[in-house]
C-alpha cells in the first residue's frame, strides 16, 4: 500500500490571500499536520473548526534545523504509512521549504510514499513589490539558517529568508560582513503581502538592532552592489582586470605583449620580495607581495585564456581536485596518525595520478637556493659583490 502526503502552501499572510481550492482541501480534513502554528492564517482556520497538529515541539527538542527537518519528515512518513496525510507549510511548498525537498527525495527513492504539492502563494512577489525591485534583474535566494559567505554574490540582488530572531539576524550580519561593507544598506521586510509590508532600511552593522521585527515571516533584502570600490576584494573582479590588461585591442601596451616565457623572471622577483616581508614579520608588506604573486598567476591564466589553451577556472579546478584527491584523510575515509602515514597516502595518491618517483631538479634548486638565501639575507652587498657571491656558490671566501 502506498501512502500519500499532500503538502499544502498556506501563503504568506491571511485567509483572504489563500486560494479557494486550497481552502476547500483544508476544510475537508479532520486533522492537518503543520510545520508551525506561528503563521497568520492558522488561527483563522482553527476558528473554522480545522484541527492542526504542529511540529513546534520538534523545534524546541532539537539543536540545529537539519535535525528538525529530519524529525518532521520521519514523523510524516510514519503517519502516511497508516493513512493519507495533509501537511501545511508557510508560503509556497517549493520556495525555501526544506521539508518538501526531503519528502520528495524520499518518495523518489522508495515506493511506499507518494508526495503531492498544492501551491500556496509565495512571499517572493510581495517582497519584490515592497522593495520596488524587478526580480527579472536577477536575484539570489538564500536561507539565513544555513548561509555561508561562499554563497553570496554581490553582483545580484539577494533575498535571505528565515531571519526569524535577533540571534539569527546577528549571525547573518557577521556572515554578510565578509562580502559587504559595514555601511551597506539592507532592507528588513516583515509580513509582506498584497496590501503592503513592514519595511526597514538600515545599514548592515545595525541589522540585528531591530529586535522587535524578527519573526517567521521576516526576510532581508540586499540590492546588488554597483559601487566598484566594493568589488576590489572580489577574486573574479581582479581576474577581469587582468583580462582587460592583456587584451590585444584595449589592453596595456606592456601587459598585452607578455608571454609565459617573458613573465618567468617576475615570479622569482616577487617571491624574493615575499621572503623579505616574511623575514621582517611585516603583515602589510606580506599582503602586498602575496598580491604581486597572485598577479603573476592571473597574468599567466589570462594569457592562457587569450590564446585559447586554458583559463583561470581550469587552474582552480585542477587545484581543488588535487587537494581533495591527495587528502583522503580530510575529505575521505583514510586515517592518519602521523607524518609517516601521511607520506604513504601522498605516495599512493601520486601513483594513482601516474606520477613516477624521480629526483626533481626544482626541489634540489629550491633547497640550494634557500641555503644561499639564508646566508645572504642579512648581508649588505652591492650588485657586483652579490653577483660574485652567487657565482661562487655562496662561498664567503
Amino acid at each position: 500500500m502506498t501512502g500519500k502526503i499532500t503538502i499544502v502552501g498556506l501563503g504568506n499572510y491571511g485567509i483572504d490571500e489563500l486560494p479557494l481550492g486550497i481552502y476547500k482541501v483544508l476544510k475537508n480534513q479532520t486533522m492537518v499536520y503543520t510545520r508551525t502554528l506561528d503563521h497568520p492564517i492558522i488561527d483563522t482556520l482553527i476558528s473554522e473548526g480545522i484541527e492542526f497538529q504542529s511540529f513546534d515541539e520538534v523545534y524546541e527538542a532539537n539543536n540545529g534545523f537539519e535535525n528538525v527537518y529530519e524529525a518532521i519528515v520521519s514523523q510524516l512518513i510514519t503517519a502516511a504509512r497508516q493513512t493519507d496525510v495533509v501537511y501545511t507549510v508557510p508560503g509556497h511548498p517549493r520556495v525555501a521549504e526544506t521539508t518538501t525537498v526531503k519528502l520528495e527525495a524520499y518518495a523518489h527513492q522508495y515506493d511506499d510514499i507518494q508526495v503531492e504539492v498544492l501551491g500556496g502563494k509565495s512571499f517572493i512577489d510581495d517582497i519584490f513589490e515592497a522593495v520596488k525591485i524587478d526580480p527579472n534583474d536577477g536575484f539570489t535566494l538564500l536561507d539565513a539558517t544555513s548561509l555561508n559567505s561562499e554563497q553570496l554574490n554581490i553582483r545580484t540582488h539577494t533575498l535571505i529568508t528565515q531571519v526569524y530572531s535577533p540571534m539569527t539576524a546577528g549571525d547573518l550580519k557577521i556572515t554578510l560582513m565578509e562580502r559587504y561593507d559595514d555601511e551597506q544598506l539592507v532592507t528588513i521586510v516583515d509580513g509582506a503581502h498584497s496590501s503592503g509590508a513592514h519595511v526597514i532600511d538600515t545599514p548592515l552593522y545595525e541589522l540585528d538592532h531591530h529586535a522587535e521585527v524578527f519573526n517567521n515571516v521576516t526576510s532581508v533584502f540586499i540590492k546588488r552592489v554597483e559601487n566598484d570600490q566594493t568589488y576590489m576584494s572580489d577574486f573574479y573582479y581582479a581576474a577581469g582586470i587582468i583580462d582587460r590588461l592583456v587584451d590585444d585591442e584595449i589592453g596595456c601596451p606592456w601587459d598585452k605583449i607578455q608571454t609565459h616565457q617573458t613573465l618567468k623572471r617576475y615570479l622569482l622577483e616577487e617571491t624574493f620580495e615575499l621572503f623579505e616581508a616574511i623575514d621582517n614579520e611585516d603583515d602589510w608588506h606580506m599582503i602586498e607581495e602575496l598580491g604581486d604573486i597572485l598577479l603573476q598567476v592571473l597574468l599567466h591564466t589570462s594569457i592562457g585564456k587569450k590564446e585559447g589553451y586554458f583559463d583561470l577556472n581550469e587552474v582552480v579546478q585542477s587545484l581543488s581536485e588535487k587537494m581533495i584527491r591527495r587528502h583522503p584523510h580530510i575529505f575521505g575515509e583514510a586515517h592518519v596518525e602521523n607524518e609517516e602515514d601521511l607520506s604513504l597516502i601522498w605516495e599512493k595518491a601520486k601513483a594513482k595520478e601516474g606520477k613516477v618517483q624521480r629526483v626533481k631538479f626544482e626541489k634540489v634548486f629550491a633547497e640550494h637556493f634557500m641555503k644561499l638565501y639564508d646566508k645572504t639575507k642579512n648581508m649588505s652587498l652591492d650588485e657586483t659583490a652579490l653577483k660574485h657571491f652567487l657565482e661562487q656558490g655562496g662561498d664567503k671566501s
